[in-house]
């Protein structure tokens, strides 16, 4: 586990070459031929100034930078960094390079894809524009800079997010979160919750030696908190599933879901973020034939499946 006394941005060796810059957004550090690779490069220019800091403090330029998924808090600084390291090469997933180079299209689709309202502009949903040199492969090996990579596709809190593996060492980005993290946001940002477990399960079959989630500490068996995130992310499944025994909306729905949870949704990013996270939930459920959706008057209702309330029925009699 991480020691909680560490400060932010302080780079933490793990074998001779691998290390991280841990903070809100734990940032990867691989020292190659000719200088440092970056595993995402943190929410701003703030963040990246400790971070070009702490490679000058052990004389590593910046070689590259590997992005894991296009959330802002993950690409945010790039802007900076490459400003003080033109030459630095960029690498991203297909569809996630798009979002980086382009970033307002993340407050696009967190606004259902209409011009994203003024208080959706922030810097947390509208990271700075960065250019990306290289596509990663969705699965395979890598070599940048004399260092060989396995990228690992973990999708389902992103589209395409890659997990990062190098020394026997897992970058796994936001496929899973540190207990602590699943405690405060109570509803996990994701795009499909189905995904989202098949990632968390491919996980569970690896045996490497250490695992850095995006958010959350350094550890080196992973079971005892991957289980956590399944367990959650399986309770959210049961808690809609109960919801939806009476039809209703969407925004019904999350309201519901929100008084269940303990979360107050206080303006509109806080809405839009967890609105995505419960239709990713729903489109999971969907794919597992365990809700319905219909159009009635206008209004796109959902519902639990037929058969799960009749299962449900039948273990009341049972």
């Amino acid at each position: 586990m991480r020691d909680k006394n560490l400060s932010a941005h302080t780079l933490q060796m793990i074998t001779e070459r691998v290390g991280y810059f841990p903070g809100h957004v734990n940032i990867g550090m691989v020292i190659g031929n000719s200088g440092a690779i970056l595993i995402d490069s943190g929410l701003d220019t703030q963040t990246a100034k400790k971070i070009k800091k702490g490679l000058d403090a052990i004389a590593q330029p910046l070689c590259a930078i590997i992005q894991t998924h296009a959330h802002a808090d993950h690409f945010g600084g790039n802007a900076y960094l490459l400003g003080c390291w033109p030459e630095a090469q960029v690498y991203a997933p297909p569809l996630e390079e798009a979002i980086i180079r382009y970033p307002i299209l993340e407050p696009i689709y967190l606004n259902m894809g209409a011009e994203p309202l003024a208080d959706l502009r922030n810097k947390f949903l509208l990271g700075q524009a960065s250019r990306v040199d290289h596509l990663l492969p969705l699965e395979g090996t890598i070599e940048i800079d004399g260092v060989e990579f396995s990228i690992l596709s973990l999708p389902g809190h992103s589209w395409q997010q890659a997990g990062v593996v190098c020394d026997d060492i897992c970058f796994a980005a936001d496929s899973y979160l540190g207990e602590e993290v699943l405690e405060k946001h109570k509803l996990p940002f994701l795009v499909d919750a189905h995904e989202t477990l098949l990632s968390l399960n491919k996980l569970k079959d690896t045996s490497y030696r250490g695992y850095l989630p995006g958010h959350g500490p350094y550890i080196t068996s992973p079971i005892e908190t991957l289980n956590k995130n399944i367990e959650w992310h399986r309770r959210i499944y049961s808690v809609i599933e109960e919801i939806l025994e009476e039809e209703g909306t969407l925004e019904e729905a999350l309201a519901l879901l929100c008084e269940r949870l303990h979360i107050t949704m206080e303006n509109a990013s806080s809405f839009v973020l967890f609105r995505t996270a419960f239709m990713g939930y729903l489109v999971g459920l969907q794919k597992e034939e365990r809700v319905v959706y219909r159009f009635v008057q206008n209004r796109w209702l959902w519902s639990k499946t037929l058969a799960n309330n009749q299962d449900g029925a039948e273990g009341d009699e049972r």
